[in-house]
């Protein structure tokens, strides 16, 4: 049923946000919520666009922060003093979109690539039989059931050379072009330790920051990583038409 209160919301590029965040200005003072994922006004709010992640001292926490980068965020917080949000994230808004990289992964199937400028440097596509007949990846199966014969053997070894081959493939991305300005991941967190309890690691550790992806992403492809780095890049206006 259609919320007769909402209008549709309004899509943006974030190249456009300063000029949509001035229009919206002139209407109602806008402040950022208190989960710091959009901007407020009465009748409206403004979800950012994910590839623009909040500077230094607008930023939540993230959900693993060590002590030096707590110190540094808080810092970054203080110098900002009564500055007005709004003008320090458009003052944060690049010119041109730096290093990204994309990593999106599911039960046997993987996609990730490399982004300078908005557009894509270098994409890779794995996938791996490791799904039973019943839907359930191997490693899950196994966390409860215990181990089968040489179905399930097969699905472990292409489980562990999926992520390995992952992992191998982000390494070379790192040494060719440089870590990331910022890291996107779409994964189910039952995978995020297997992936760092491979024989071949990750070039980045656990406590390195990264973005979770906010988007339902279907199974990994080219085409799907193309089509969520897009999508990544664009905020929306939503209005309350009540009153």
């Amino acid at each position: 049923m259609v919320d007769q209160g909402r209008a549709r919301p309004e899509t943006f590029h974030w190249s456009d946000m300063a000029e949509r965040v001035a229009a919206l200005r002139s209407e109602t003072t806008l402040v950022l919520d208190a989960e710091r994922r959009e901007f407020l006004g009465a009748g409206v709010s403004v979800h950012l666009p994910p590839l623009i992640p909040l500077p230094p001292g607008l930023a939540p926490a993230p959900e693993t922060e060590t002590m030096p980068e707590r110190a540094a965020r808080l810092r970054a917080a203080e110098s900002l003093g009564s500055a007005d949000s709004i003008d320090t994230y458009l003052a944060s808004l690049p010119a041109v979109l730096p290093r990204h990289v994309l990593l999106l992964m599911q039960a046997g199937a993987v996609s990730m690539g490399v982004f300078e400028g908005g557009t894509a440097l270098v994409t890779k596509s794995f996938k791996r039989y490791v799904v039973r007949g019943n839907g359930r990846a191997q490693p899950s199966h196994l966390a409860s059931k215990g181990k089968s014969r040489y179905g399930s053997r097969l699905r472990l070894q292409n489980a562990r050379e999926l992520l390995e081959d992952t992992n191998a493939k982000l390494s070379t991305w790192w040494d060719e072009h440089g870590a990331p300005e910022t890291l996107f991941i779409s994964a189910p967190r039952r995978l995020m330790p297997d992936l760092f309890r491979a024989r071949v690691s990750p070039p980045f550790s656990p406590d390195d920051p990264f973005v979770r992806v906010p988007l339902d992403v279907p199974v990994p492809t080219t085409e799907v990583l193309l089509r969520t780095y897009k999508a990544l890049g664009y905020g929306r206006i939503a209005r309350n038409t009540t009153g």
